[in-house]
């Protein structure tokens, strides 16, 4: 691709893209069609930033995350399957995106907790952190309070109505382990 690839929200309607299966609108991206990822865009966004949103809570960057995600679907075009839909494909990448965040905020966040201490020359309580911490999670919504693979799996099936197989194949685990975390995560809702 020689120029950027930038997303529209909309494309003109009755080009011929819009006829495109998710299979061939990723194969001519994969050629180097960059406008050929408007079809996707246009029946995937809506759903992928819902399941961000909910999956972080409605951070301040879930439009960030979302076109992260496609932009990152259009670099791994050449690696799609080729099924039907490219929904749950899309969905494995932006978990894998949010996991890297999850990372990065972590490491950003040690280090700024270090800081803070060499300047003050104070040393956190990790007793007063973890009840601070567990204040917060009383006061958030349902959801905050399931751990994040629950909470993740339970998006992935309840909102976004994606099968146990494909949840496993978009998280990469066994589909036990779906089952698992989604029992824990409905368990944990009713109480």
């Amino acid at each position: 691709m020689g120029r950027p690839l930038t997303l529209a929200r909309r494309h003109p309607v009755g080009t011929e893209s819009v006829d495109l299966t998710d299979a061939e609108a990723l194969r001519r991206v994969a050629e180097g069609e960059s406008s050929a990822l408007a079809p996707i865009y246009d029946r995937h966004h809506v759903a992928l930033r819902r399941f961000v949103a909910h999956a972080t809570n409605d951070a301040h960057d879930v439009d960030d995350m979302l076109h992260a995600t496609f932009l990152t679907a259009a670099k791994a075009a050449p690696s799609f399957d080729g099924r039907e839909s490219c929904r749950p494909w899309l969905f494995g990448i932006a978990v894998r995106l949010l996991q890297r965040r999850k990372r990065t905020l972590a490491r950003w966040s040690r280090a700024l907790r270090e800081l803070a201490v060499r300047q003050q020359g104070v040393q956190i309580d990790p007793h007063r952190e973890l009840a601070a911490r567990d204040e917060l999670n009383s006061l958030a919504v349902a959801l905050s309070r399931l751990s994040e693979p629950k909470r993740v799996a339970l998006c992935l099936a309840e909102i976004e109505g994606l099968s146990s197989d494909e949840i496993a194949s978009v998280l990469r685990i066994p589909v036990g382990t779906v089952w698992t975390r989604l029992h824990h995560a409905r368990r944990d809702l009713r109480e």
